[in-house]
């Protein structure tokens, strides 16, 4: 039985923003922190921990939440409640679901573009399309990590942040959209201040399609199509790296 708290949705809330850093924070010290530190070691890090700690921190916030009486309608009502379309004239049905997955993979257009503006007004040119290798290999144990976070990140910032600050809060639901996104991108400052606009921009989207959709399942859609584009991405990425490492090593072959 809870007693009384003063302001418990925003001290839940607050407690949830960048899990991620947690991991980052507790190895920040000790050998894994030095200079040539075991690359497996940070890896397994960003395979294993980062995931977990969204996890752990989501099924705790959700839990308070529970046993707290302010578990939003978005959560209550499933994954897959609703898909019928929040706002007059939205889709209908589960149309939602394949115009969310092409709005996720169009979102790594959106974040690129983003990326690109500083540079573009730097008089820097267009850059490259990249996308982070922090976790290691685009492999099987990688596609899972980032797929687990991205379940994580829309029961919590969707789900939770949305839900408590538009129906507990009373916030207008654009500005729960917005607030929750930012809260979203700060969970991705470790890549950067730049990072943190391009997320901030995925939040809006994932938030909107989650107000129009009237369904969690929807942005959770987006999301991990999104993930996906970016591990096909990293995929190829990591092939013409390869290739350019062996086409290196045979120039040096035949010079030698």
């Amino acid at each position: 039985m809870w007693s009384p708290t003063r302001s418990l949705e925003l001290l839940v809330l607050a407690a949830t923003v960048a899990p991620a850093e947690l991991i980052r924070v507790a190895t920040a010290f000790g050998p894994a922190a030095k200079a040539g530190a075991d690359r497996v070691r940070a890896v397994r890090r960003g395979l294993v921990g980062v995931p977990a700690a969204y996890l752990v921190v989501t099924a705790a916030a959700l839990a308070v939440a529970a046993d707290g009486g302010f578990l939003p309608d978005a959560l209550t009502g499933g994954l897959t409640g609703g898909l019928t379309g929040a706002l007059p004239g939205a889709l209908p049905g589960v149309l939602w679901l394949p115009a969310a997955a092409l709005a996720g993979a169009a979102l790594v257009g959106g974040e690129f573009a983003v990326g690109a503006v500083p540079r573009l007004a730097a008089g820097a040119g267009l850059p490259r399309l990249a996308v982070h290798r922090d976790g290691g290999a685009a492999g099987g144990g990688y596609a899972a990590s980032v797929l687990a976070t991205a379940v994580a990140e829309e029961l919590l910032y969707r789900g939770l942040w949305i839900g408590v600050l538009h129906e507990r809060l009373h916030l207008p639901a654009g500005v729960a959209v917005v607030v929750a996104a930012v809260a979203y991108a700060g969970g991705h400052l470790f890549f950067g201040g730049l990072a943190v606009a391009q997320k901030t921009l995925s939040g809006v989207v994932f938030g909107l399609l989650m107000l129009v959709s009237g369904s969690l399942a929807v942005p959770l859609v987006a999301h991990l199509a999104q993930n996906g584009a970016v591990l096909a991405l990293g995929v190829r990425q990591e092939r013409q790296r390869d290739r350019g490492a062996r086409a290196a090593a045979a120039g040096r072959g035949a010079a030698g």
